[in-house]
């Protein structure tokens, strides 16, 4: 069944870019109604309007929150879609603006790609906290999107190592082809199946 995408970006979009690709190349059966973004000048919004994606940008200086996804909002009921698709978007989306959003089954239609294995290294500095921290294997996690920063319902984890001699940039290097392997993967997985609420908690998907 083919799904309906509205993907959030605030920069370069490389995971936003995964995804176009994997439906360009008939890999995912979905289509991507607009691509958003809070900065004007996002280059996610040049590479989406080169795969002829419709692309939307309000900017948030100036605006409180609520002011800002009362836009958003009014932006995106002019679409149909089925899911909102973080990529990279670089805002905190409100409890009031998740719950517009809700699925009859529960949960939030609002899908998020993380740069570590949940619960493990939430924010923002997700690839620097773990590298900084030691760890041996480190992971990607893609979940639903609950009240909660960087929290929900896990969908798919991916792990991968890190290597002795990695610097942080090719640590990161490691991570984002794991990124750019799993969100496709994970949409195609709803697009093929829907989400199985019984289960949520799978530790890796077949990319």
């Amino acid at each position: 069944m083919s799904i309906q995408l509205a993907i959030f970006v605030s920069g370069r979009g490389s995971n936003m870019e995964a995804i176009l690709k994997s439906i360009q190349d008939d890999e995912l059966d979905a289509s991507v109604e607009l691509v958003f973004s809070n900065d004007l000048n996002a280059k996610a919004l040049e590479t989406a309007q080169q795969y002829g994606v419709k692309t939307a940008a309000i900017a948030n200086a100036g605006l409180t929150r609520a002011e800002h996804e009362a836009k958003i909002q009014e932006l995106l009921d002019t679409i149909s879609f089925d899911y909102i698709v973080l990529a990279g978007y670089m805002r905190i989306l409100s409890p009031k603006f998740l719950s517009h959003y809700r699925d009859p089954r529960g949960y939030y239609r609002v899908i998020n790609i993380h740069p570590s294995l949940l619960p493990a290294f939430p924010g923002k500095c997700a690839y620097e906290d773990a590298f900084n921290y030691g760890v041996k294997i480190s992971g990607i996690t893609v979940h639903l999107v609950d009240e909660q920063v960087d929290h929900g319902a896990i969908l798919a984890q991916q792990s991968f190592p890190r290597l002795a001699d990695d610097t942080l940039s090719v640590f990161k290097a490691r991570g984002l082809a794991v990124e750019h392997a799993l969100y496709p993967a994970v949409l195609r997985e709803i697009s093929n199946n829907g989400i199985k609420l019984d289960n949520l908690a799978r530790e890796s998907i077949e990319t």
